[in-house]
């Protein structure tokens, strides 16, 4: 692959961690709290956010794999760190989460990490 697919594979995984996200935080709020009942089985299994969240962890599980066998393991996880990011960033914009100087300190440290193994 050349390096613009290659992009735009990382940005539709990263996008596709960010719907994940969202459609998981959608799923909670409709379902609820979780117990072990054949009640919530059912309406866990038959909700649209989270059948939409099994969808779019396999797409992108899918797609991850494209980018490792492209890449290799230590140059493919700069591209796949952003998935990282894409989901902490749809829990706070979006989800409304709180977070802490430290979880910025964390974004910046990944990206860091990334950016350092993508080199080598």
């Amino acid at each position: 692959m050349n390096g613009i697919s290659m992009w735009a594979l990382n940005v539709l995984i990263a996008i596709l961690a960010a719907l994940n996200t969202l459609f998981w935080g959608l799923c909670i709020r409709e379902v609820g709290s979780p117990s072990m009942s054949l009640d919530f089985l059912f309406k866990l299994g038959f909700n649209r956010f989270f059948i939409l969240a099994l969808a779019s962890a396999f797409i992108a599980s899918l797609l991850t794999y494209s980018v490792l066998a492209s890449l290799g393991v230590m140059r493919g996880r700069f591209f796949l760190a952003t998935g990282a990011i894409a989901t902490i960033l749809v829990a706070h914009f979006i989800l409304g989460e709180r977070m802490e100087p430290i979880h910025w300190l964390g974004i910046g440290l990944i990206l860091i990490g990334a950016l350092l193994l993508g080199r080598w």
